[in-house]
């Protein structure tokens, strides 16, 4: 199958995304010459811009690959949640049932850029702790009822609190009863809550800790490293992100998928790109090697662009000729 097929494919399918929501804000300027307050960089700033980031970066990539998004996730009451939550609006984007938690900030990354591509500092506001229990309880009914109109299911998990193990599980096992993929995108000490999903994604990095290996995991030893992922963590299967290594699946079958040969300026978000196609390929053929070469392809069209970008439309129609 072609890319232009299985994007055809992509169009209209209903997806929901469920997890840790972030505002990205960027600080854009010019090094300007060393302070003499500290050796540190002056940047003369030249721009700023915010952009819905974590999860919601996940479901505005769904939204650009032709899907119908639906996103469930935790604000807080603050200027940054409703901007937040404005702006998946405005990008066509549903956000009605964003729950809000006076307890926590909206979780916010500013990142400070020098010359257009060189990031000197970023800055994180955030609330780490599971959500209270009257919080979970809100999200576990809405995401249940939500998920009776999506034909796939992504899990974001930034380790941010709203994807508790009990909502995990949860969604998991209305996911399975309807018979819709279930996809993951979790951190390492957070992927037992997640068994039974039907795909879980993991960068290099993320499956080396996961597995102990603390010198790292050399390319040639992934597939045997998403076996045993796999077979540990009791889920249907398993894709290892290996950047320039391109990435590897294992599942009814194993798939090894080289990366495109970019000029890389960013790498910001490409996971959530990757994840956001794998999730509509197996929504739309299953467990096949024209979707994680899909999703090959539309990673290496963001890591083009500075910042948490989405595969644009120009992007798209390159990848249909």
């Amino acid at each position: 199958m072609t890319s232009g097929e299985l994007l055809s494919r992509f169009q209209g399918l209903r997806a929901l995304v469920i997890g840790d929501l972030m505002l990205d804000e960027y600080i854009f300027g010019r090094a300007a010459r060393i302070s003499p307050e500290a050796p540190v960089m002056v940047i003369r700033q030249t721009s700023t811009d915010r952009l819905p980031g974590g999860a919601a970066n996940v479901a505005r990539n769904l939204q650009a690959l032709g899907a119908h998004t639906r996103i469930l996730g935790v604000i807080g009451c603050d200027d940054a949640g409703e901007f937040l939550r404005q702006s998946l609006r405005d990008q066509g984007l549903e956000a009605e049932h964003l729950v809000t938690d006076a307890s926590r900030p909206t979780t916010r990354k500013t990142r400070v850029v020098a010359d257009h591509s060189h990031q000197v500092l970023r800055i994180d506001h955030e609330e780490e702790a599971a959500v209270p229990s009257d919080v979970e309880s809100r999200l576990v009914d809405t995401a249940l009822a939500m998920a009776d109109q999506a034909d796939v299911i992504v899990l974001s998990d930034y380790l941010k609190g709203a994807l508790t193990g009990l909502l995990a599980q949860q969604v998991i096992a209305k996911a399975k009863e309807r018979g819709v993929p279930i996809v993951v995108n979790p951190k390492p000490r957070s992927v037992p809550l997640y068994a039974g999903a039907t795909l879980t994604s993991l960068n290099r990095s993320e499956a080396a800790e996961l597995l102990g290996l603390w010198n790292g995991l050399p390319h040639s030893e992934a597939p045997q490293a998403a076996r045993k992922i796999l077979e540990e963590q009791k889920v249907d299967s398993v894709l290892i992100t290996l950047g320039e290594g391109g990435m590897v699946a294992v599942g009814p079958s194993e798939v090894r998928v080289e990366a495109p040969r970019v000029e890389v300026y960013d790498t910001a978000g490409a996971g959530d790109t990757v994840i956001a196609t794998v999730a509509l390929g197996l929504a739309a053929i299953g467990f096949d090697k024209a979707v994680f070469e899909l999703a090959a392809q539309t990673a290496a069209s963001v890591v083009k662009h500075v910042g948490v970008a989405t595969p644009s439309r120009e992007d798209l129609d390159r990848m249909r000729s």
